[in-house]
């Protein structure tokens, strides 16, 4: 059993909120846990946020592809833009001793969640996939 949804938004702020309740939804029904999901909206906030300011220069207009998979073990979720490709090569983490008002997404991305891809293989943009394993309930 499992389930697959897809959705496009624009590249505004804006959008964030109507892509964070599609999540939200589609994980509820697969009957993810409320923690799990809230730190799946994070991560999803935070890709989206990169996505309209890094790929996309802040213009709106642009589509953010997201893809949603749910099975038994893992929720893998896609994002697809065709902006400005993300160089993994250049990306530093913060430093957590010197506390700074940005530059925590990617750091926060890769703390919440299991598997963490960047493909830019492509002709333009960059194909995010994240991967979430499933939380079993203890016996």
């Amino acid at each position: 059993m499992g389930s697959e949804a897809a959705l496009v938004i624009d590249s505004r702020l804006a959008e964030i909120a109507r892509a964070r309740q599609w999540l939200r939804r589609h994980a509820r029904a697969a009957g993810l846990a409320e923690r799990e999901i809230r730190d799946l909206e994070l991560v999803l906030s935070e890709a989206c946020t990169n996505v309209i300011q890094h790929a996309y220069h802040g213009q709106p207009h642009y589509p953010i592809a997201l893809h949603l998979t749910i099975d038994e073990t893992k929720l893998t979720l896609v994002i697809r833009d065709v902006g400005t490709k993300f160089d993994l090569s250049a990306y530093t983490p913060p430093d957590l001793d010197q506390p700074q008002e940005r530059g925590y997404g990617v750091f926060i991305i890769r703390s919440l969640m299991d598997e963490v891809h960047y493909d830019t293989a492509g002709e333009q943009g960059t194909t995010l996939t994240l991967v979430k394993y499933r939380s079993r309930p203890t016996a």
